[in-house]
């Protein structure tokens, strides 16, 4: 809202309230529509007579942080939000038959609820009939203990599918010529039903899975895949020869419990990011990547790691550490390093400074591992800032050629 100031009948000079919102040209409306929940919007109706018809026909529809609604102490967090979408969809379905009306994107993340029942289920199914056949391209949905409709597999307008705490059964293959990004996270599901889903994706560039009730996961996916990001247990031989039949992947994350031989070849990977839980057994990862800029890996130090890398720019290495491991292994450490001798410049987080300033006790036995090391930055997550003092002295001795030397 603006001010004005206008003449009164005797001539003095009033202020008056000025809606310069009703001005703004509705592609900007909407713009700003698609970053607020739609609660917001409903309640934003009030500033603009205009706004009190649009918030109806915005193409973006976003149904989340209901934590932070006031809700009345007398009714359920859930019923609230089912009556709330409920009448909103009720208008909803009456705006689409004004012409140019659309919708683009649907969101209901309420993680904190679950369907309960099946009075629950069928007022959902509802809603997400309507929206399919609203022709969306864009579908996230996290709601725990809802079994995803079999309608919403064959979505054919849909370009982006996230699912979040969702069960998903899929007897058949899934119809989804125009999907790109698919992301199913913590997920309820078996093998056969995610192969189904996946299958079905011709075109698809984005895939992301985090879920460690499948067991080792088996599924084939399209050559069009550029970003994969993977958080299950899979079995090493098929993830070889997945990564192999992908000529267009860029971007590779993997998260696992149980990977312990890993050997990742591929000439179109720009960014790789692994992340090991193991700390018993040897985990060997070998990364073969010619045009390879940004390597992150998260590992112990009697992790074996053989990186061919000619391009590589930087390299982030987080060492974890329980029991005192690295203390007990600073050998192991070294060798650790000396496999990245190549790098010029590295992020290097670790819990305890102690075990850099340990290294000391071990150069006479072993050369400095980084020799080519130019820039280096250190983040110690536990440190004792009076040890500190002592770390510059160990690096140097590791990396001998800094140029520069950042603490955090």
């Amino acid at each position: 809202m603006g001010t004005k100031r206008v003449k009164g009948d005797c001539g003095e000079c009033h202020t008056m309230l000025e809606d310069r919102i009703s001005q703004l040209p509705d592609s900007l409306i909407h713009h700003i529509f698609s970053s607020l929940p739609t609660i917001y919007l409903v309640r934003m109706g009030r500033l603009s007579k205009r706004w009190r018809r649009m918030w109806v026909s915005t193409p973006f529809l976003y149904f989340d942080d209901f934590c932070i609604i006031a809700l009345n102490k007398n009714v359920r967090t859930r019923d609230m939000v089912l009556k709330l979408m409920t009448y909103y969809l009720r208008y909803r379905k009456h705006c689409m038959q004004i012409p140019d009306t659309f919708l683009l994107s649907f969101r209901f993340d309420t993680h904190h609820m679950s369907a309960s029942n099946s009075s629950d289920i069928r007022i959902i199914d509802d809603w997400l009939n309507f929206v399919v056949k609203s022709k969306v391209k864009e579908l996230a949905l996290s709601f725990k203990k809802y079994c995803l409709p079999q309608f919403i597999l064959n979505a054919s307008s849909l370009t982006l599918l996230k699912l979040t705490y969702l069960k998903l059964v899929a007897p058949t293959p899934s119809t989804f010529p125009s999907l790109k990004v698919l992301s199913l996270l913590s997920f309820e599901s078996d093998v056969k039903s995610l192969q189904n889903l996946i299958s079905g994706c011709p075109i698809i560039e984005e895939l992301y899975l985090r879920t460690y009730a499948l067991g080792p996961i088996d599924f084939v996916v399209s050559g069009t895949l550029k970003n994969l990001s993977l958080s299950v247990d899979f079995n090493e031989q098929w993830l070889n020869g997945l990564i192999s039949r992908l000529p267009l992947l860029e971007r590779l994350a993997l998260e696992s419990h149980t990977m312990k031989n890993i050997s990742i070849r591929s000439h179109s990977l720009k960014y790789v990011f692994i992340k090991s839980f193991d700390t018993v057994e040897e985990v060997a990862l070998t990364i073969t990547t010619p045009n390879l800029v940004c390597l992150h890996l998260t590992c112990y130090s009697r992790n074996i790691i053989v990186v061919e890398a000619p391009n590589l720019l930087e390299a982030s290495l987080t060492l974890e550490d329980r029991g005192g491991m690295l203390k007990a292994s600073l050998m192991d450490l070294v060798h650790l390093l000396s496999n990245l001798n190549f790098l010029k410049k590295m992020m290097l987080t670790i819990r305890d400074e102690e075990v850099l300033i340990l290294l000391k006790s071990i150069r006479k036995y072993c050369p400095s591992p980084l020799l080519n090391l130019k820039h280096l930055k250190v983040k110690i997550r536990d440190g004792r800032l009076y040890e500190t003092a002592k770390l510059p002295d160990s690096l140097l001795w590791c990396a001998p050629c800094l140029e520069t030397l950042e603490m955090v």
